[in-house]
């Protein structure tokens, strides 16, 4: 699963909405201005992660880093379809407080560094691409 991190403004904290006994979710809109024109960029967050929005407000910036979840439905005309959503893990102000997830599903204090060139397997000479 892909992870990105965006960095904004919040312009949007939506309310918990049930969606069943066990699923409820939040939305959080960031605004990003780093490009020609500004994105307005909406984060959902799920089950007890909604929880992490308590501790922010319109108009603070904030580091937010979630999960990319593409998705594949059929239409009524069966035609394939995809759609993206990002799903949000943590969220930082930017004054250095941080709204990190608690508890048995939490991660570690300090993550392991991503795999580097060296952790790379040997090449074994053959090239196994299609084409």
């Amino acid at each position: 699963m892909a992870i990105v991190t965006i960095n904004g403004t919040v312009k949007l904290v939506g309310q918990t909405q049930q969606i069943s006994e066990r699923f409820s979710k939040r939305e959080l809109v960031i605004t990003e201005t780093a490009g020609q024109y500004p994105q307005h960029i909406p984060v959902e967050f799920a089950n007890d992660k909604a929880a992490l929005l308590d501790s922010v407000a319109p108009g603070e910036q904030v580091t937010v880093t979630c999960y990319v979840n593409g998705r594949e439905y059929t239409d009524r005309n069966g035609v394939p379809r995809h759609f993206l959503s990002l799903r949000g893990d943590r969220i930082e102000k930017a004054t250095g407080g941080t709204t990190a997830p608690s508890g048995p599903s939490a991660a570690p204090a300090s993550a392991p560094p991503p795999p580097g060139i060296a952790d790379m397997p040997a090449d074994s000479g053959e090239d196994d691409l299609p084409f």
